[in-house]
Formats: structure tokens, sequence, C-alpha cells
């Protein structure tokens, strides 16, 4: 037993293990980080490059755009010319020089090796060899009207240009927000943005549309007010029917806002003042639906526009408003009354009368109305 105890007391114990050295390895969330932070720089040189045109040869391209080509088609050739290496990049920076829509049609020879910029420029440049008609649409103009202008310019007939308004697809973002409604007498009217156009005598119909639509779009639909909109409640086509009745309506920019706190005044008070009661929106029945709608529809239709007759905004605008009659509409809270005001009437002199009461309106129709003898005029100005 001794002798076994020696024996087995001789014998080593089991002896602890030892540790392993690991070796250090660097932190993954900072190397993940730097890693991100490398290709952030790269992705940020490449696109600067890419714009400053550096990396691209120098060199004559030439570079065909057709009539009525998009942003998107225009890229695509500049891509497939070599003038520029990536044309996601060019639509972004296009849409933000807000140089989408001015783009002109024809052959233009163009660098690759420019800053985006001067390719956009050169782009725009009217071609001098070709024939150019330059025509100003007054603000207020409605669609027929604009198509009389054309149609005196040799450019398109009215019937054409009023047909491509109502049943053509033009590819600008906001057209989708506009409501294709049977009972509209024209589909695009108050987004034909009133300017002074240089068209090419051969331009076709499409082209002449795409660019007041672009237009609009770039003068109109800043971020600045895309966001007014919004906040508003109301949708673009109903701050551009609103719009175009405070356009007929104001015969100055401080009217404008006075007219517009007017209808907003009824509208805000819809059981008191369900109709706005404009005479403009009466003037357009007279002048255009009644000589130019079908006899099958003519009711409708006349019904649809009647402020007098239905409550609320008619179906559609009643011509292109400008800048400052859609600012009116976005703004009524700018006007320079004094009190809450629910009619207004004119003069031959366009002097704006207000009232807060029926009886007040009644009392400011005989005003205007003794302006106007003055000038031989019985009655109101319809």
């Amino acid at each position: 037993m001794a002798d076994y105890e020696k024996i087995h007391s001789a014998t080593p114990g089991p002896q602890p293990r030892r540790r392993s050295k690991k070796k250090k390895k660097g932190h993954p969330i900072l190397f993940f980080f730097l890693t991100l932070l490398v290709i952030g720089l790269l992705g940020i040189g490449y696109l600067y490059t890419e714009i400053q045109g550096s990396l691209r040869q120098s060199g004559a391209v030439t570079v065909e755009i057709p009539q009525g080509a998009s942003t998107s088609e225009i890229a695509s050739r500049l891509k497939d010319a070599g003038v520029i290496g990536n044309p996601l990049l060019f639509r972004a920076y296009s849409r933000y020089s807000h140089a989408d829509g001015s783009y002109q049609y024809g052959s233009f020879e163009l660098d690759p090796a420019q800053h985006y910029d001067q390719i956009i420029q050169a782009l725009q440049q009217t071609i001098q060899y070709q024939d150019t008609i330059t025509i100003t649409f007054p603000e207020g103009y409605n669609a027929y009207q604009f198509g009389e202008a054309l149609e005196k310019a040799g450019l398109c007939t009215q019937d054409a240009f009023i047909e491509a308004l109502n049943t053509h697809d033009f590819q600008v973002d906001f057209v989708s927000e506009i409501q294709d409604d049977p009972l509209k007498m024209v589909r695009l009217e108050g987004f034909l943005f009133p300017d002074t156009y240089d068209f090419f005598a051969d331009e076709d119909v499409d082209s002449i549309i795409l660019r007041m639509l672009k237009n609009f779009e770039a003068k109109v639909l800043t971020d600045e007010r895309k966001e007014e909109i919004r906040q508003s409640g109301s949708s673009l086509e109903d701050v551009v029917i609103l719009a175009s009745i405070i356009q007929k309506e104001a015969a100055n920019v401080e009217e404008m806002y006075n007219v517009s706190s007017v209808f907003h005044n009824r509208m805000a008070d819809t059981s008191s003042y369900p109709q706005l009661e404009s005479c403009t929106t009466n003037n357009y029945i007279n002048d255009y639906i009644r000589p130019l709608c079908p006899a099958d529809t003519l009711d409708q239709v006349v019904a649809a526009y009647d402020t007098y007759g239905t409550a609320g905004l008619p179906v559609g605008a009643i011509a292109n408003p400008g800048v400052d009659a859609i600012d009116a509409a976005l703004h009524p809270e700018k006007n320079t009354l004094d009190d809450t005001y629910y009619f207004f009437v004119t003069d031959v002199e366009y002097t704006h009368y207000y009232g807060r009461t029926y009886e007040e309106h009644l009392a400011n129709i005989e005003k205007a109305k003794a302006v106007n003898r003055t000038y031989g005029i019985e009655g109101l100005i319809p």
C-alpha cells in the first residue's frame, strides 16, 4: 500500500493548459468605415472628373439631337458619341441646373473634354442656319389664343394644336397630376407657360407643346413652390385653375392677392358662399365653349365651367397664368385688404371695389357703373 502510494504520488498530475497567444486583429468596424470612406472619396473623385470632363479626350464630336428629344434621350446620344461617360449623372446635373426643356434640336459640334455646363450651354443654342420664328404669349392667354398665334405664324393650325393638347402624350413628370376629365375643353389648359419662344420654322406641334410644358416645370415647379403647394393642401391642378381665374380677374399683381383672398374666403365658407361667381368663367363659356363644344355635351361642359351655378372650382383652367397669379393663388394672406371680403367688382378703369356683404357689393356695382358711364359704357364690362 505504501509502495503503491509512492508510485502513484510520483505520477505527475494534469498540467494546466497554456493559453495560446492570439494574433492581434484590427477593429472590424473601423476597417468597415475606412473602406466606406475610401469608396466615397473615389466616388466623389469620379463624379468631379466626369462633370469636369478632365479624363475625356479633347476633340470635335458631332451629335444629332432630334426634335422633342427628352433629357434622357439626349444623354444617351451624348454617351454613344463619347461626349459624356455617364448618362444618369448628366440627367441629374441637367435637372439640378434647371436645363431640362431648354435644349434645341439639330446638329451640334461638341468637345468631350468640356465641363457639363459648357456642353449644356452649347445644346441650348439655336442653330443659326435654321430659320426661327419668335412668338410672345401674354399671361392670361388661353390655349385657343396660343393656337391662333401659332397658326398666324405658320407653325401649325389651331385645330392641330388643340388636338395635340387633348390627345398626345408628353414625357413631363407633372402631366400625370392633370386630370383627364371628358368635360374639359382643353386637357393641358393652364400649363402652357406664357413666355417668349423662338421656334424653328419646321418645328412640329409636339415639340412646341413640350417646350411650353418644360418651361412651366422649370419656372413654376421649383422645389420651394412645390413645397408650398404641398402645404396648401390643394392639388397642383386646383392651384392652376384658381390662378387662371385670378389672372383674368385682376388688373395688376397687388389686386391678384386681393382677388385671391376673396375667392379663398368663399371657399372657406361654402355654406354661405358655395359658388365662386367669377365673370371670367362666363366669358370663357360664351367665347369658347358655346361656339366650339359639340352639341351633345354642351350643357354638361357649360355646367362644369359655370362658377355661378356650380359649387367650387370649374373643371379646368380658363387661361394660362403667370408666376404672379400662381403665387397669389397660394398666398391669399398677402392681400392688402383689412377685413374679410366676399365680393368684388371692377370698372372700365380697372379699379377694384371690394364688399363684405351683398348690400355693399350692390353699392359698389353702382359706383363701377357710374365710372363706366363717363366712357359711354352702360352697365358693367362683361
